[in-house]
């Protein structure tokens, strides 16, 4: 089955829609270990960087996929749009407008964004979306979407290293949909038969940029703290809530977008910190990591309001800066284990 590629900066693409077009929604996260030298050209090295290695992707690998979908996620990836118009080739370059308000008003304008993407897709590979095959598809999405709930509740319990849920959370967005289920089945099974939750680790909740390699999670594993909650796109924002199933499955997609755990680039901002207060409240943690991206603006401006409430709620709290690199940082796993000293005292 071809890929269907997407670009975006949280959990704002409906892939539900492509796959009942006869895709696989293939998330575009970029190498870590690619040089980002061709994006480089026409971006300046002071842009997110993570946006830079998507951008040199997607100039390499366009022609493996049939399409390109954009959503409005960050300032950079609405100035990426225009950029990837001129310098990747590709026959479909699509740009969704994701509303960054989630009122009455805003959800109608996303409903009808949803509808005109449906449009274009069925005219553009003359295809038929009918609502049987959105329904189907938003089934398979909620299958996904429970299978990887139950995945995430053990690593609380169960010794489930941050790199083994790093790798299956990024299976979710780029796997053939009827491959990633059975594999995620394979993966409960072999899960729930795991050892306890190892004593020598500390388990901490992950908030900030989004983690889209494995060395980030490897820093954790080493400073020996353990993730068992987060709300990042590869991780709880994409299977935190389920598909209304019923009803005009457009209108489901919309409501279900307004209700998933938010990013810092949408309002109300206080959304974000609802939901890690119930994440804090289902889940013992010793700590809070807040860790960013250089170069991520809507992280850093989101973070003073969430140290300062979450360390009112009596939260013990880090936070961290991290660069675009595979390399394992050892001065950051000096400071977590720091912190981890600090929160075990």
């Amino acid at each position: 089955m071809k890929k269907f590629a997407y670009y975006d900066t949280g959990h704002e693409f409906p892939e539900e829609i492509v796959i009942a077009a006869g895709f696989t929604p293939f998330k575009i996260l970029g190498d870590v270990n690619v040089s980002t030298d061709p994006a480089d050209r026409y971006v300046q090295n002071y842009i997110c960087p993570f946006s830079r290695s998507c951008l040199t992707e997607g100039m390499a690998r366009s022609g493996e996929w049939a399409g390109i979908a954009f959503c409005h996620g960050c300032d950079t990836t609405n100035n990426q749009y225009d950029i990837w118009k001129y310098h990747v080739k590709t026959d479909f370059l699509y740009w969704i407008n994701t509303p960054a308000k989630n009122d009455k008003i805003s959800r109608t304008f996303h409903s009808r964004e949803l509808r005109r993407f449906k449009e274009h897709l069925e005219k553009k590979f003359d295809v038929k979306i009918p609502d049987d095959k959105l329904k189907e598809a938003i089934k398979k999405s909620n299958k996904i979407k429970s299978l990887m709930r139950e995945l995430s509740e053990l690593r609380s319990v169960k010794d489930i290293p941050n790199v083994e849920y790093f790798i299956t959370a990024r299976k979710c967005v780029q796997m053939d949909k009827d491959e990633l289920i059975r594999d995620l089945e394979d993966t409960l099974k072999e899960w729930q038969a795991r050892p306890a939750f190892p004593k020598n680790m500390v388990p901490v909740l992950v908030t900030g940029s989004d983690i889209t390699y494995s060395e980030v999670m490897q820093i954790f594993e080493a400073a020996g703290l353990r993730v068992v909650r987060d709300d990042l796109s590869l991780g709880e924002r994409y299977f935190a809530q389920t598909i209304p199933e019923n009803g005009d499955p457009i209108e489901a997609l919309t409501t279900y977008n307004s209700i998933i755990p938010q990013p810092p680039t949408k309002i109300p901002f206080y959304v974000r910190l609802d939901y890690l207060r119930q994440c804090l409240k289902e889940t013992k943690v010793e700590g809070i990591v807040l860790q960013r991206l250089m170069f991520c603006e809507p992280n850093g401006l989101d973070f003073p309001f969430l140290t300062n409430e979450l360390k009112k709620d009596g939260h013990k709290l880090i936070v961290i800066e991290r660069e675009y690199t595979p390399t394992i940082d050892q001065q950051m796993v000096s400071r977590l284990e720091s912190f981890r000293e600090i929160i075990t005292q």
